[in-house]
Order: structure tokens, then C-alpha cells, then sequence
């Protein structure tokens, strides 16, 4: 009865609302009360339902799920779906929910996501949380960026092309493990391909278009990676060492698939809780 009551307080401390960027619906959920939060971001064609493993920890500490631009409830024009967008509709929705300063989470498409928002907001940031994703990575110049997206061209517009889905299912079911049940793989595309096509491709196009660190540059901002262990993410942990001097654990978990989150939710609460741990006793 005791766990009962708490669960219906804590249904009830939760509230859906929309904000408004730029005259677009911008879709969230809030758990608690508090200037201070965790703000959860979703990958690529996702939605904040993809948190829902995380409840343990929305419905303990101040926290906000968003629906991103073009993506589950929020609102779908045909735009361009940048990480600065997605970062700025992060801010909009903050400033909605009374929130100051947040803690970021992002999964996948969600820490260039995070990373951006950082950039273009680091007073409002008191960490990230990167989930098998990377941080934007540098160009030498402004050439090289256009070059990068002229070769990805091709690619983005198959999203558009008569056999679209097809060909996203192909990359989302590369994205599933031992560990990914039929239940949650069927959960997974179904949501994905839900997405228009308009904002997958502009999505992905966004990520590799977005501005990442300069060379030299460090960051006095903690931080905590939990992804994939991979041989060919060997470069992933000193980079964001040299980046983020402050990065509190690079936790690679083998035999995982990119949506850890989900298939294994006790073991990223608990890392999870231990990194916001950390950043609470500073």
C-alpha cells in the first residue's frame, strides 16, 4: 500500500505541457518541483518515451523530458532541423518549466544535442551526460564542413526516396543487441520510422554540420560518458579527456546494444545517480 501511494504522488507531481519556439510546439513532460533538473534528450527519430527505464530516477529527482523539434509530439514544419535549434527548444522549454540550470542527458543524436546546448548556453549548464553518442567534431575550416555534407548528400536523400523506411529499418536494426528483446525492437522501429523523412534527413544532416570544440580548447565542466564498448570508438575516450579534463568515467559496456538505456535501465540508473551524486556534493 506504502509503494502504492508513493507512486501515485509521484504520478501526480508530473505534468505533460508545450512550449513555443519560433511559433513551433515544443512537447515536454516535468516531474517535481526546483530551479535546478535533469533535462532528458532523445536520439535521432526518437521521442522521450524512450526515457520511460528512467522513471526511478525523473519521478525522484526535478526533471524534464522533451520531445525535440519534428519529433514525437512536438511540433513537424519543414525547417532545418540544426543541434542549435534542438538546443535553443531545450532553453525554451527550461524557461517554460522555471528551470535555471539543468544537468543534460543525451542519447545518441542527443549529445551533440546537449553539447550544443552547452555551447550556446554553459551558465545554464551543470553537466552532461553522454549516451553513446559523440561531441561535433572539429573542421580545419568552413570548406571542409561542406565537404563532409556534399558527401553525405546522397545518403540523407535515400530517407526521402520511395524506399525510405526500408532503408532506415537497415540502420536501426544495427542498433540492437543480444540484449534488445523482440518487444523493444519492434517498440524501437516502429517510433523511429515514425518520424517524417523531411526530419531524419535534415536531423542527421544537422549533426554533421554542427560546430564542435576548437582545437586547443577545454572545458571546466564535469562530465560522464556511458556508451557501447566498440574497438572502433577507440578514439571517443581521449578525445573527450582532452576536451573535458573534469570527465568523471568513460564506461564502455560490452556486449550492449546503442539503446543501453532501455535494455539494461537498473545498471544506467544507478551510474547515472552516481554522477549526479558528485555534481550535487560540489
Amino acid at each position: 500500500m506504502r509503494s502504492l501511494i508513493i507512486g501515485l504522488l509521484c504520478t501526480a507531481a508530473a505534468f505533460a505541457a508545450d512550449a513555443t519556439l519560433d511559433g513551433t510546439k515544443i512537447h515536454y513532460e516535468s516531474y517535481g518541483k526546483g530551479k535546478e533538473a535533469l533535462v532528458f534528450v532523445h536520439g535521432w527519430t526518437c521521442d522521450l518515451t524512450f526515457w520511460r527505464g528512467q522513471a526511478p530516477l525523473y519521478e525522484k529527482h526535478r526533471s524534464l523530458l522533451i520531445d525535440l523539434p519534428g519529433h514525437g509530439q512536438s511540433g513537424k514544419p519543414e525547417t532545418a532541423y540544426t543541434m542549435d535549434l534542438f538546443a535553443r527548444s531545450i532553453d525554451a522549454v527550461m524557461r517554460d518549466a522555471g528551470v535555471d540550470r539543468a544537468t543534460l542527458i543525451g542519447h545518441s543524436m542527443g549529445v551533440p544535442v546537449i553539447y550544443t546546448f552547452f555551447r550556446l548556453f554553459p551558465a545554464k549548464t551543470t553537466g552532461l551526460v553522454l549516451v553513446d553518442g559523440a561531441i561535433p567534431q572539429s573542421y580545419k575550416d568552413e570548406a571542409a564542413r561542406e565537404n563532409q555534407r556534399k558527401q553525405m548528400a546522397g545518403f540523407l536523400a535515400s530517407f526521402k526516396a520511395p524506399n525510405g523506411d526500408t532503408v532506415r529499418a537497415g540502420m536501426v536494426n544495427t542498433m540492437f543487441s543480444a540484449k534488445t528483446t523482440p518487444a523493444m525492437r519492434e517498440e524501437i522501429r516502429s517510433k523511429m520510422l515514425a518520424a517524417p523523412a523531411h526530419v531524419a534527413a535534415s536531423a542527421m544532416d544537422g549533426m554533421f554540420g554542427a560546430e564542435g570544440p576548437g582545437a586547443g580548447q577545454t572545458f571546466d565542466l564535469p562530465i560522464t560518458a556511458i556508451v557501447v564498448a566498440n574497438p572502433a570508438r577507440a578514439a571517443w575516450e581521449p578525445r573527450l579527456r582532452s576536451v573535458f579534463p573534469k570527465l568523471y568515467k568513460y564506461d564502455a559496456w560490452e556486449g550492449s546494444g546503442h539503446f543501453l538505456m532501455m535494455e539494461s535501465p537498473d545498471r544506467f540508473n544507478a551510474a547515472l545517480e552516481e554522477f549526479i551524486g558528485t555534481i550535487k556534493r560540489k
